[in-house]
């Protein structure tokens, strides 16, 4: 038996090994691309199959992957973060992130030059009490609207507005209001510095102070009334985070200023977003269906897995009384519907297919973050999705896991 001890265990490892990857989808015949530099390897296998181009960044660099398997690269020598493709195809969006700073930009989807809506460049200064401070501000995760002329984001515009002059006070005496809240911009302007865009920005969603703020906002396809994020924040003992996926109109802040909604501490902010996840889950990262229908999202299972999941959309009447008790537990009753499409350590940055009827996403494989396909089918009569056969890894060798691909037609 001894003559056994040492290749048996090695053996069952190789096994297990070799079943979690049939599992996973892991294999394939992936062939190395050469860009500048920098490498990447596609899946040449007949399953990775998708139409369409998916935009993601490697290196800080902003590249296309077309359904041939080609990939082209389209910036250079900039931080590109989370692209963004126009419902009608001609731009792309994405923030370029420098030391202090980031500007909120787009381009044409064919490359060419880069128009910056809005920089963030400022400088440091010392206030009339004397502290340091700055007007640099941060801008991320653009989003289009339906009519592919106005750009939702993230920004921390808000962080020297004096909060107590409203009436608000405590912490907002004293300490700058950093977390990123949304805001909306036409894109046919020239370039604004971040103080004239904080007079031309409409604010959309108001977030609550100490978490981070909001994040993942995005429109319902077709739909000027309705967007999707996910808020970061405290529960009133400031003890237990609280995250959640909301809807919205993003134009009742602007449409309803006699309601006087407002960010604050945690647990007593007045914002007119409704939870469509509840309280006791951590779900975060929504995104629509093509037709707006479903929104796929990621759950935080535990410390050590997550979950890709489908649930049907919330009725569009939702976000039209957001104060009312009945509406909240409507918004609620879609997560109920939901589907479990994938399970592993890591899943982030789900994306759809356009005709929806796969779902891209980020992984963490090998010491290394990549592209996966998941193939849906769909079951109409309960509005319900599950995942077909296995998914299917698209790349190997590594992207940038901290910027969202982008897939459009």
């Amino acid at each position: 038996m001894k003559r056994y001890t040492r290749w048996y265990p090695c053996l069952l490892l190789a096994l297990a090994v070799l079943s979690l990857q049939s599992c996973l989808g892991v294999g394939g015949n992936f062939k190395t691309v050469n860009s500048n530099g920098q490498q990447i390897q596609i899946n040449q296998d007949s399953q990775a199959v998708f139409s369409g181009k998916i935009y993601f960044t490697l290196a800080r660099n902003l590249y296309v992957l077309d359904g041939a398997l080609n990939v082209h690269q389209l910036t250079q020598g900039k931080d590109i973060r989370d692209p963004a493709v126009s419902p009608d195809g001609k731009w792309i969006a994405f923030d370029i992130r420098y030391k202090d700073y980031s500007d909120l930009a787009y381009m044409s989807t064919s490359g060419g030059a880069i128009h910056t809506l809005v920089t963030g460049k400022g400088h440091y200064f010392n206030n009339s009490a004397g502290f340091l401070q700055s007007d640099y501000y941060w801008f991320a995760q653009p989003s289009w609207s339906a009519d592919s002329s106005h750009l939702l984001f993230l920004s921390n515009l808000q962080k020297l507005y004096v909060w107590a002059n409203q009436g608000l006070g405590n912490d907002f005496d004293q300490t700058p209001f950093l977390d990123l809240q949304i805001f909306s911009l036409p894109i046919n302007t020239p370039t604004l510095s971040a103080k004239a865009a904080i007079s031309k920005a409409q604010i959309v969603a108001y977030a609550d102070y100490g978490d981070g703020g909001d994040r993942d906002p995005a429109y319902r396809p077709g739909h000027s009334d309705q967007i999707v994020y996910t808020r970061y924040t405290y529960d009133q003992s400031r003890t237990q985070q609280l995250i959640q996926i909301l809807l919205q109109d993003p134009n009742r802040i602007a449409d309803h200023p006699e309601l006087h909604y407002h960010p604050g501490d945690p647990g007593e902010s007045f914002n007119p977003g409704i939870a469509i996840t509840p309280a006791q889950a951590q779900n975060i990262q929504p995104a629509f269906s093509p037709t707006g229908d479903a929104i796929a999202y990621v759950r935080r299972e535990n410390s050590n897995s997550m979950g890709l999941y489908v649930m049907p959309a919330p009725g569009e009447n939702v976000t039209t009384a957001p104060e009312s008790s009945t509406m909240q537990r409507n918004a609620l009753s879609s997560y109920n519907k939901s589907s479990q499409i994938q399970l592993q350590q890591l899943i982030s940055e789900p994306t759809w297919s356009p005709d929806g009827r796969q779902i891209a996403y980020i992984s963490y494989t090998n010491n290394q973050f990549g592209i996966w396909l998941a193939t849906l089918a769909r079951n109409v009569k309960k509005g319900t999705y599950s995942l077909q056969g296995s998914p299917i890894q698209l790349t190997s060798g590594g992207i940038d896991g901290d910027s969202r691909p982008c897939w459009h037609a």
